[in-house]
């Protein structure tokens, strides 16, 4: 039976470990935390450091690995895996810059002529900082380096005035050696995930997210409380023009990767804004974004293992994809972001019109309790996002303790 080593500990992860199941395999874990919806599946659950490669020898004989999170990647776990004989579902640590270096990426895209770029310039001095400022007033002021999506600053929204923005910026110096200010751009953002072999990039469903913690887009930003699909594949308002010159953009980073680097093998997440003047690239993600993987692989109708291995031997086939709408909803501590209620136990009845993924939650004398970040997902498929969405909002009310949620995920659509 073949031997699969899953690496991370989040809902993103469960939702592979879920795919990965249903085919015949041995599920091994390297989680940071204990999951119990990956560790039920899985033969043997490693609790380590999953961002130190130099603990992986213990998986030398595993045949194939899948990498969720960013962190990982970045370290070189991709590469150490390799090292020891293990083919990887997941870019190695020079293609994954493509996430954790924001300059590596804006000079890369410049430097191959790849459409889509925003000015921007990378910042090493006030000088620069300022320079930047006299010619775009209105930024996003980005860190160099992985911040768990929170690190990204806009004027009118998180800073106000130059000042704001120079002390954020210059902050940023000091601490990572340069920050990258980009001029702010107006429209309508979407994502494309894809799998990519380093030649061939086929698009998943397009999925949008919900990154504001109340209803109606207030509050503060989160990692997300929750997102939908449609049956089309497509979304409201989205043109197929957009989402082809958003694809158009991948398709040229992944061949100018191959070309001057190295072959892009795993999952590549792109966000984008639509804007007047076209389409432009707001970043790039090294693996499946969180909660839209699990909106794409319960939709995965091709086997996940077979996906992965098609990547690694560099054979990728167009993957089928189920007709139906997806809703998911996060169920997040009171307090969630800024002062989340840690430690309170949650009551799991078992959903009846929906699947069901751990977050970050922990176990104690057999009870699950929360932590400081999201607990729990709950997804629900239907033949229209409102089938969906009434399917997944029936089994809220089974998860029971201190706990709120978006009410307004796929709401109107």
């Amino acid at each position: 039976m073949m031997k699969v080593l899953i690496v991370g500990h989040g809902a993103r992860e469960h939702a592979i470990a879920k795919s990965l199941a249903e085919s015949d395999v041995e599920l091994y874990a390297a989680m940071g935390r204990r999951n119990p919806g990956i560790a039920g599946l899985s033969k043997s659950v490693e609790i380590m450091d999953i961002n130190d490669p130099r603990l992986y020898k213990k998986f030398k004989n595993m045949d194939i690995a899948f990498i969720g999170p960013e962190s990982a990647l970045a370290t070189g776990v991709t590469d150490r895996l390799q090292e020891l004989g293990v083919q990887v579902m997941g870019p190695t640590k020079e293609t994954a810059k493509l996430e954790w270096s924001k300059a590596y990426t804006r000079e890369f895209v410049d430097d191959q002529g790849i459409d889509g770029n925003p000015a921007f310039r990378v910042c090493r001095s006030m000088r620069d900082i300022r320079g930047f400022l006299k010619e775009h007033p209105d930024v996003a002021a980005k860190p160099d380096v992985l911040t768990g999506g929170k690190g990204v600053m806009i004027t009118g929204e998180h800073l106000h005035g130059a000042s704001e923005v120079e002390a954020y910026a210059a902050e940023r110096i000091r601490s990572d050696g340069l920050v990258v200010l980009e001029e702010k751009l107006r429209g309508d953002e979407f994502t494309l995930q894809a799998f990519t072999d380093g030649k061939r990039v086929e698009v998943m469903p397009l999925v949008r997210d919900y990154k504001r913690a109340y209803d109606g887009d207030q509050g503060p930003n989160t990692g997300s409380m929750g997102s939908y699909s449609c049956p089309d594949h497509g979304l409201p308002g989205l043109s197929e023009v957009s989402i082809r010159k958003g694809t158009a953009i991948m398709k040229r980073t992944v061949k100018k990767l191959a070309d001057s680097v190295d072959r892009y093998k795993g999952v590549l997440y792109g966000g984008f804004m639509d804007t007047e003047r076209g389409v432009y690239l707001i970043e790039y993600n090294s693996r499946f974004g969180d909660p839209e993987a699990m909106n794409v692989l319960s939709l995965l109708r091709s086997p996940l293992l077979d996906v992965g291995w098609q990547i690694v031997d560099g054979r990728l086939s167009t993957p089928a994809f189920e007709k139906k709408a997806t809703v998911c909803v996060y169920l997040v501590p009171d307090g969630y972001p800024v002062e989340p209620k840690r430690d309170t136990p949650v009551t799991i009845n078992p959903p009846r019109n929906s699947e069901l993924f751990f977050a970050s939650v922990h176990e104690e004398a057999g009870e699950i309790r929360t932590t400081t970040s999201r607990a729990i997902a709950l997804l629900a498929k239907g033949r229209s996002v409102s089938e969906a969405r009434e399917r997944v909002y029936s089994d809220v009310p089974l998860i029971e303790g201190e706990l709120f949620h978006r009410t307004d995920i796929g709401a109107g659509v």
